[in-house]
């Protein structure tokens, strides 16, 4: 079972479009797939009702013992929409204990590379009661294609001692408005799975 939990310390990290684009595109595979959305606020719940419903697995989550309840979903794929550390630390550390691949969405902007250096603290604090075979990498995410910020952030996360994902997820209006709408294919997102599927050996 691969357990997907996309986390980070603050809100807006684009974690709930990720965990959508990507539960499509592992899903698109055929494999089975099921979304917890651990978020108060219920996001992808939201987004699933707006499509008339996910083809795949979808349940609010949004508990302490995530890390408990979060397998009886059973699928091949479990994805965690996480809330941000900074409000909801007892769900996204539940998350952090379960998951065997930490996801970390980040914008290569100032404010975004800044909060990276208390969240390794968080993860530093975290090592004993996560997963030993637990992958933790960061999504680059809403690059600008071309511009340095995007090769710039990936040299100042590397040395902050992250491993960064080799997909990154372009700056796009297709990603920033499809809250409500069904995924497209072909996108870095079908990167991102088969990424993933490497880096774990699945």
């Amino acid at each position: 079972m691969l357990r997907i939990a996309f986390v980070n310390a603050k809100p807006g990290t684009a974690k709930t479009t990720s965990a959508v684009w990507l539960a499509y595109a592992f899903h698109r595979r055929g494999l089975s797939v099921a979304l917890a959305d651990a978020d108060p606020g219920a996001s992808a719940l939201e987004w699933s009702d707006q499509v008339d419903g996910f083809p795949f697995k979808v349940a609010g989550l949004p508990v302490r013992d995530f890390h408990r309840r979060a397998d009886d979903l059973a699928a091949d794929v479990i994805i965690g929409d996480i809330p941000q550390i900074e409000d909801h630390a007892p769900i996204a550390r539940s998350a952090m204990r379960w998951a065997n691949v930490l996801i970390i969405p980040v914008a290569p902007t100032g404010i975004e590379l800044d909060r990276m250096s208390p969240l390794r603290n968080v993860l530093e604090e975290m090592e004993d009661v996560m997963r030993p075979d637990v992958h933790t990498c960061v999504l680059l995410n809403r690059v600008v294609t071309g511009a340095a910020s995007g090769p710039s952030a990936r040299r100042v996360l590397t040395r902050l001692g992250y491993t960064v994902l080799s997909t990154a997820i372009p700056r796009l209006e297709v990603f920033a408005q499809s809250f409500g709408a069904e995924p497209e294919t072909n996108t870095a997102y079908d990167q991102l799975a088969t990424e993933l599927l490497e880096v774990t050996g699945r």
